[in-house]
């Protein structure tokens, strides 16, 4: 079977510090993996990296065997810092001006999609959130409303930078059982970084560990 992620002999620098030198690894379908390391390791650059958003500066990422470019659009991403574009911009109007980059406005989706935003908002529990501003939600509540885009084309590969942050210890818990419950389900495979790394450890598969411009990857039961 094709891995989700692919790293070979990858090197990522910011500026002249080298984050990662020369890593191999693969990430296989289906499978729930929680990125850590002490922060400025280099975190949220390689998540951005397996997006395109960073350029490498040695090896390759390969995403079901593509590109990152190529696979843009089998993979779901939620970064971790968001500016709202307007304060009174609801949920509903983000996830329609925001869908595939290219499109706005509920009325062009059809049925099969509006049907699938409705599943996406159920399963982060975000139905009565997604009308009201996005000014007026918590931090947590934005991040599951962000959280149900990502979800929203039915991406193969879901990467996710502190999907968490913001939301207590139930709506976690919740949303890491229903991220497990996909990969299981559906083959989708998740990389996310998140702080407090051992609540989630029951949920996961692996642990990605970025130290010391090394990555190294862990049994989570381990």
């Amino acid at each position: 079977m094709i891995p989700a992620l692919a790293l070979k002999t990858l090197t990522l620098t910011h500026g002249r510090r080298v984050l990662i030198d020369q890593a191999d690894l693969t990430l296989g379908q289906g499978t729930l993996t929680l990125l850590a390391g002490a922060n400025g390791q280099g975190k949220t650059t390689l998540l951005r990296a397996l997006m395109g958003l960073h350029p490498l500066q040695g090896g390759a990422i390969e995403i079901f065997g593509q590109t990152p470019r190529r696979a843009r659009r089998r993979t779901g991403y939620m970064p971790q810092d968001r500016r709202l574009p307007a304060p009174q911009m609801t949920g509903r109007a983000f996830l329609a001006a925001s869908w595939q980059g290219t499109r706005f406005g509920l009325p062009g989706w059809g049925q099969n999609l509006r049907s699938a935003l409705q599943a996406c908002l159920a399963m982060t529990g975000s139905e009565k959130l997604v009308d009201q501003p996005l000014s007026q939600l918590s931090g947590g509540e934005r991040q599951r409303v962000f959280l149900a885009g990502a979800l929203l084309d039915a991406p193969s590969l879901l990467v996710l930078d502190e999907p968490l942050s913001g939301m207590d210890t139930q709506w976690q818990a919740a949303i890491l059982a229903m991220l497990r419950a996909r990969c299981r389900e559906t083959g989708m495979a998740v990389l996310m970084s998140c702080h407090g790394i051992e609540a989630a450890l029951s949920y996961a598969d692996h642990v990605l560990l970025i130290d010391s411009q090394k990555l190294e990857l862990r049994d989570a039961a381990l």
